[in-house]
């Protein structure tokens, strides 16, 4: 069950310093966030699943186009939604501490873009897949979901306990093309970041994250230059579907 920390910019719980250091930071290209919606001068509430550090919501409220957006976060690792630096920042506007999957199917709605930036490849394959298609089903009609992940298995461990930072699938390109991206951009080492919407969730068999360590950076690339997917690094490329 979500545990909310902060509510309407406003510390709401009692926290305990422990020295756990916040962390996680994201490799996706986090700023393809600006190109998403057709008019930026809208409101729009975007929630920012795995937030680690913050990085996006600074992003989206340094940035003139974003920066009157309402950001709401989620992280499993308590430590992230505990960090004085960030609490301190007022970027989140809610921060509840907790799992993707605890998230409230009926508030998913409410926002116009759910960010999952380098956090599909920390769940088993079958978790991976459920989390995708709940947040694809329960989504609003004219929403997105802003997602990044290794299009390789990226080798990665913990780092402290319970950070919920080790790797466990790599994702296949072949698998996020199928979903019909609306835009995408990759960065290093071939990361892939892409903008799904509603339409995608038809195409949802299609993804088939792979748990095999030997589906190295080299093998991905060769998938993707199999199917002639461009993946100049920064470029934002927008698909037409």
């Amino acid at each position: 069950m979500l545990r909310q920390i902060v509510k309407d910019y406003s510390v709401v719980t009692t926290l305990t310093p422990s020295g756990v250091v916040p962390q996680g930071t994201s490799s996706a290209a986090k700023g393809v966030i600006a190109y998403i919606l057709e008019d930026n001068a809208a409101e729009a509430s975007i929630l920012d699943i795995g937030f680690g550090t913050g990085g996006l919501g600074e992003l989206i409220k340094s940035d003139a186009r974003t920066r009157h957006w309402s950001v709401d976060g989620v992280d499993g690792f308590e430590a992230n939604c505990a960090n004085p630096i960030l609490l301190k920042s007022g970027i989140y506007r809610n921060i509840w501490h907790g799992l993707a999957q605890e998230i409230p199917l009926e508030t998913l709605a409410q926002y116009k873009i759910i960010c999952l930036l380098d956090v599909i490849e920390h769940l088993p394959a079958e978790a991976a897949k459920l989390l995708l298609e709940t947040l694809l089903r329960n989504m609003g009609q004219d929403s997105f979901l802003f997602i990044s992940i290794p299009l390789w298995f990226y080798p990665q461990d913990m780092m402290q306990s319970g950070d919920l930072e080790a790797h466990l699938i790599g994702v296949p390109v072949t698998s996020m093309t199928a979903l019909k991206p609306k835009i995408y951009c990759v960065s290093e080492p071939f990361i892939g970041t892409f903008v799904l919407t509603k339409g995608s969730l038809d195409f949802i068999d299609a993804f088939q994250p792979t748990t095999d360590p030997r589906f190295s950076m080299e093998r991905g690339m060769e998938l993707a230059d199999l199917i002639e997917f461009r993946y100049d690094t920064n470029i934002i490329f927008r698909t037409g579907w």
